[in-house]
């Protein structure tokens, strides 16, 4: 632990920049480390298994006919203020620069960084004006909609900024809170969770909005940034099935008949992706993992109505 002048105690793997923005560091990815322009960046077999999990899904959903696209979100300390110039730099684009990068992957630096109002002070996610962003700009690829009056009206109604504790600012002593303001929510969407307990491989969430833009069903399989991005996601799919996973889970597509996939991970992950095919059946993990579920009180019943459980049990 790390104090300062203020008695503020802040862990080891956390850095508080000079703006007052902690950035992770350190973690079990070693955050520094992976990103320090000087190192070795990504393994480059751990990049070959990236590719091919891309083209095998891509080439996958385009024979069924389902959109697809394959998100990879900034780690913070990318556009960290503070740090040594140069000192750091993207894992991703030094693997696979832009130029070579293959269609259908996505890293949206430039809708985050340099947007203060778009980052955390507490937290490694983006704010939710920056949420609002990337989830405009999901839907402008793969729905080719222009996203550009919704987020301007959206905008003109931000609420005035109220306190928040991140999930970086929750570890420090006493815990660092931040203002943030938020867009407008969208009014009636429904949403519940399968509840799994200390943990999050094999988290399910069910999202339905009936003021989505469109009818179409959206499957995710990705971490807590697609997540946070499921309210604004909502704006454009009528319904929304959330699976925490870095896998792509053919098993589970049949039964939810998604119009499109996405799939995405934080950046800290890209250089430990692991081939699709050592996935597990999705809906085992609680049970391989041992760990139980409380699932919402609205679960079984938006279940029933996004998810084909008959499907589930054909070959």
């Amino acid at each position: 632990m790390s104090g300062d002048m203020t008695g503020q105690i802040i862990p080891p793997d956390i850095r508080r920049m000079p703006d007052g923005r902690l950035v992770l560091v350190g973690g079990n990815h070693n955050v520094q480390t992976m990103f320090a322009a000087d190192g070795t960046g990504a393994d480059p077999a751990a990049v070959a298994v990236f590719l091919a999990n891309h083209a095998a899904r891509c080439g996958w959903c385009a024979e069924r006919g389902i959109g697809y696209g394959q998100w990879v979100f900034p780690d913070p300390i990318v556009f960290a203020e503070g740090l040594p110039p140069g000192s750091v730099a993207s894992v991703l684009e030094r693997a696979l620069p832009e130029a070579v990068r293959p269609a259908g992957i996505h890293y949206p630096l430039p809708l985050i960084a340099g947007h203060p109002d778009r980052q955390c002070m507490t937290d490694t996610h983006h704010s939710p004006i920056g949420g609002m962003h990337v989830a405009a700009d999901v839907a402008r690829i793969l729905l080719g909609v222009d996203p550009t009056p919704t987020v301007d009206r959206l905008t003109a109604e931000l609420s005035e900024p109220s306190s928040h504790v991140g999930d970086l600012g929750v570890q420090c002593t006493p815990p660092i809170v931040e203002m943030r303001a938020r867009q407008p929510h969208l009014p009636g969407i429904r949403s519940a969770t399968n509840g799994v307990q200390a943990g999050n491989m094999g988290i399910i969430q069910l999202v339905v909005g009936p003021n989505s833009q469109t009818d179409r069903t959206l499957l995710i399989f990705g971490d807590s940034f697609f997540r946070s991005l499921l309210p604004e996601l909502a704006r454009s799919w009528r319904s929304i099935v959330f699976c925490r996973t870095p896998f792509f889970h053919k098993e589970m597509v049949a039964a939810i008949a998604p119009h499109d996939i996405v799939t995405g991970l934080a950046e800290r992950y890209f250089a430990t992706t692991r081939p699709d095919a050592e996935r597990p059946h999705f809906l085992a993990y609680p049970l391989m993992l041992g760990r139980a579920t409380n699932p919402d009180a609205a679960f079984p019943a938006l279940w029933a109505q996004l998810v084909d459980a008959a499907r589930l049990a054909r070959p």
